[in-house]
């Protein structure tokens, strides 16, 4: 498979080239350095067997292409067109006197009427009533009564309403009624709202009468998950853009179903919080990098391994794995691969084969805080979560253990597995670093007396013997890896310190109760541009990858419009069958093992922010049903969509960043090159992952 295109791959070109040029000063050449990689390309891309299309085959397949996309454009079209008018549902204030019951009529054309009720309400215990001790504040059902109202015909089970102990919070719940008419032609619908309180409740409700969405809503559904899988596995289309188009199409389903959203409720789908989140640590990274800091780190882990090839790609894994823990896996694979790539050719080192190191560190690493991996931040920033007690310090102390013992395994894998063939270099690369080696200037006066300082010190003094030519490689490497802007660097750094203090003061009950992670993160990014005092934003703005926030963002629609097509209860329904199959103490280990590798072998086929989404959903809908506690399920879901996206190249962003980042220097990382290394490791860290959750939730039960 070829990767054509990415929202997460839309680097800007000005600042790739200068990252470029500063990790490798003789790549200032830049337009003939790409026509090389271009060719270079595409000469293995033959050696690998693999027929092109010819002329007419693109074509075709261009032109069907269109023609399917022209049609869909034609269907939403069509149908905003034809259902222009918006349901206006109707809107009451209902108070109920203490310990009475209120009624109101309502139409039902159909069968169901969707109820929301906006108020001082406990929207989290409703959810999750397992967790409320106690009994509930009030009671909403949907009844048919005789028009006098004083006999009951049919009624559905009580929907209990907790209400919350702040009389000025506002939130909103929702629930679905169906009750067919009984009583005959002149029977009355009417809903019933009934108060165990000692005082008066007031909510505000909204009643959609509109028909109840049938099994074929389910149907729909599926169809645009998969819709969605096969633009993104073949890349069909840019990822963005197929995410848009099939949100859209799921918004054109609803109206067909006369259940059309209206602008406001969109945007209501979409959860802000991990968009703030990554908007922030996109600002910070990509200014921090002007610095050079990436750069000079990555030296720095040469100059501590003394140029011992095994040493030092544990130093760059582990080094990976903190970066991306801090500062976003997908942010750290563009800032690390260019100069990993050049110590890879310092060292004579198989490229290819470190890079997928690097990525599966990146990912692993990026597990293990929630702003390491997107996955994290949709998790971690949903209100649901937050309700659970889900912070900065607790996803840590829970994700830690899994994630240590993980990639140390990982790396005595690698290590028994490759500890020579790593060495094993083909011509490709010989070729590579002949042609960008050049004439080479003769060493300045600072790099020679830095060499002579180096080999000055005498091996006694490290517990490593240096490799030969360490003095020189060194001294090379930290004449284009320095430090470019301090002051900066000094401001980026207090802006980070202040993101992470602020995390951690969240943790703590009643200190900093606001402090959510996208607040956080956002505020952070205003100071460092603040102390930057830049008059011009223009530059700032457009090192921000807007594809990857708008692509997150048309999952949440996509996500929300296929949970009112009645996907995620459908699902739900069916798994709760199949659990409460099992004995009681079966279900949570059952459920905690299916979620994770459910998630993991879907991500292998696309990326795992578009899974988290999905199944974020369906373990909300799973934890409703009241046979298995939500947190389990959030960190099993974590450590799939982490874990798993070492499974293949579409996985995770950070795997396509640096196969795209190695494909500009020259090197082709293919899919089943990826897979090859990726999918086994993929295996064993999720076996370290299942056993982790076993014993910590299901045996230790550490919710």
């Amino acid at each position: 498979m070829k990767i054509l295109s990415n929202p997460f791959l839309a680097f800007n070109a000005r600042r790739l080239g200068e990252r470029g040029s500063q990790a490798w000063p003789t790549l200032r050449r830049t337009r003939s350095y790409t026509a090389q990689i271009s060719r270079v390309s595409n000469l293995q891309e033959d050696d690998d067997g693999q027929q092109r299309p010819s002329a007419r085959d693109t074509f075709i397949i261009h032109l069907v292409k269109m023609c399917i996309l022209l049609l869909l454009w034609f269907g939403c079209t069509f149908i905003v067109f034809a259902y222009a008018v918006e349901q206006n549902p109707r809107s009451t204030m209902v108070t109920v006197m203490p310990n009475e019951t209120a009624l109101r009529k309502v139409e039902l054309p159909g069968n169901g009427v969707r109820v929301t009720l906006q108020g001082p309400v406990d929207g989290h215990l409703m959810r999750f009533p397992d967790e409320h001790s106690g009994g509930y504040d009030a009671g909403l059902r949907v009844e048919w009564r005789n028009p006098d109202l004083n006999v009951t015909h049919r009624r559905t089970d009580m929907w209990k309403i907790v209400m919350d102990s702040d009389a000025t919070k506002y939130e909103e719940v929702s629930k679905k009624f169906v009750v067919p008419r009984s009583g005959g032609e002149d029977a009355q619908a009417v809903i019933s709202l009934e108060s165990r309180l000692d005082s008066p409740v007031s909510l505000h409700m909204t009643l959609d009468t509109g028909p109840p969405i049938t099994d074929m809503g389910v149907l729909y559904a599926g169809l645009l998950i998969v819709g969605l899988y096969m633009l993104i596995i073949f890349d069909v289309i840019d990822h963005t853009f197929a995410a848009l188009i099939i949100a859209t199409t799921a918004i054109a389903v609803l109206t067909i179903l006369d259940h059309r959203p209206n602008l406001p409720s969109i945007i209501s789908f979409v959860n802000f919080e991990p968009l703030m989140l990554l908007f922030g640590l996109m600002t910070i990274v990509d200014i921090m990098a002007t610095t050079g800091v990436f750069d000079y780190l990555l030296v720095g882990t040469y100059r501590l391994a003394r140029g011992r090839p095994w040493p030092l790609i544990f130093l760059l894994g582990m080094l990976t794995a903190l970066l991306s823990a801090l500062l976003n896996s997908d942010i750290m694979a563009q800032a690390l691969t260019p100069v990993t790539i050049r110590l890879c050719e310092v060292m004579s080192l198989r490229t290819t084969y470190v890079l997928v190191v690097v990525a599966i560190f990146a990912d692993m690493g990026g597990a293990l805080t929630p702003m390491g991996n997107p996955p994290n931040a949709i998790v971690t920033t949903n209100p649901a979560v937050v309700a659970e007690g889900v912070d900065f310090v607790t996803f840590v102390a829970h994700m830690l253990p899994g994630v240590l013992a993980a990639m140390l395994v990982v790396f005595a894998i690698v290590y028994v597995t490759h500890r020579t063939s790593i060495f094993e270099v083909d011509q490709h690369q010989l070729d590579l670093v002949e042609k960008r080696a050049g004439p080479k200037e003769p060493p300045s006066q600072a790099t020679l007396e830095r060499i002579a300082e180096l080999k000055e010190v005498g091996p006694s003094r490290y517990w490593l013997r240096p490799v030969e030519n360490y003095a020189e490689t060194l001294a090379a490497l930290e004449a284009s890896s320095r430090i470019r802007n301090k002051p900066l660097l000094i401001k980026g750094c207090l802006a980070l310190t202040f993101a992470l203090i602020c995390m951690v003061l969240h943790s703590i009950p009643h200190v900093a109760a606001g402090a959510s992670l996208g607040w956080v993160t956002l505020l952070a990014a205003f100071l460092l541009i603040i102390l930057d005092d830049k008059n011009d934003l223009n530059a700032t703005l457009g090192i921000i990858q807007w594809n990857i926030l708008l692509f997150v963002a048309a999952l949440f629609v996509l996500s929300e419009a296929v949970d009112q097509l009645g996907f995620f209860q459908w699902l739900g329904d069916h798994t709760v069958v199949l659990l409460r199959s099992l004995k009681p103490q079966h279900q949570t280990a059952v459920t905690i093992v299916g979620l994770l590798w459910t998630t993991a072998l879907l991500t292998i086929l696309i990326d795992n922010a578009a899974v988290t989404i999905f199944m974020l959903k369906f373990s909300f809908q799973m934890a409703s049903n009241d046979d298995v506690p939500l947190p389990p399920m959030i960190w099993a879901l974590t450590f799939g969509a982490c874990f798993g996206g070492n499974g293949s190249l579409f996985g995770a962003v950070s795997n396509e960043i640096i196969v795209q980042i190695a494909l500009q220097h020259g090197y082709r990382i293919s899919f089943c090159h990826f897979f090859i290394i990726g999918f086994p490791l993929m295996l064993v860290t999720m076996v370290i992952g299942s056993a982790y959750l076993l014993i910590s939730h299901a045996a230790l039960n550490w919710n």
